[in-house]
């Protein structure tokens, strides 16, 4: 069996893309890279390592006319969340993503804005998961995302209600591992058009 079947018989993912793009004046999912859809481009490598579904949580207001054509073609190899309340935050969209994972697996939770990953990456740090630890992606010590979490602690966070509890105070509760990455980019956080043309320049 190769090995990234393996792994995806163990591990989901989360893709959180639920807020407003405010900064970036330009919905996240829907910027363009490697002639596709940032948001797919990042499941595409979550289904090379062997995620046979990306769940990927939407801000509902990107389900209206202008953007059904790139609604309709992510439905198609990816499970969709509409988050009907963004106001509520991150947690908020995290805790929807998490009501559709079984209780027997682990998750990486991954940023829209963290787009530079690799499968690679990713297999570097599931071999370091424990069923009660959790695994950072790193360079030079410092954290950066995304985050793989074991078992448990899916089954604790799933058990957390409303949007005012925090990832990271959950998190403490529990070991953390570090798996270096050889490139910085695992800190970036994209958040403004200059942001990310810049980042496009850099990888061309």
């Amino acid at each position: 069996m190769k090995m990234n079947a393996i792994f995806g018989d163990k591990v989901e993912v989360i893709i959180l893309c639920g807020g407003y793009s405010s900064r970036m004046g330009f919905p996240k999912p829907f910027l363009e890279i490697d002639n596709n859809l940032l948001v797919q481009h990042i499941s595409n490598v979550y289904r090379n390592f062997g995620v046979k579904n990306p769940i990927i949580v939407l801000n509902k207001e990107l389900y209206s006319d202008n953007w059904m054509n790139n609604i309709n073609a992510l439905s198609l190899n990816n499970c969709l969340v509409k988050n009907e309340f963004p106001d509520l935050g991150r947690s908020y969209s995290l805790e929807i993503g998490l009501k559709l994972l079984d209780k027997n697996v682990a998750c990486f939770i991954q940023n829209i804005d963290n787009p530079d990953i690799s499968v690679e990456l990713l297999r570097n740090m599931f071999q370091e998961l424990e069923s009660d630890n959790f695994v950072v992606a790193c360079n030079t010590g410092i954290g950066g995302h995304p985050i793989l979490v074991g078992k448990e602690i899916i089954n604790h966070l799933k058990q957390m209600n409303g949007s005012e509890w925090i990832l990271k105070d959950e998190l403490k509760r529990f070991s953390k591992v570090k798996v270096e990455a050889s490139s910085n980019n695992v800190l970036l956080n994209l958040n403004t058009q200059e942001e990310w043309k810049s980042y496009l320049n850099k990888k061309s």
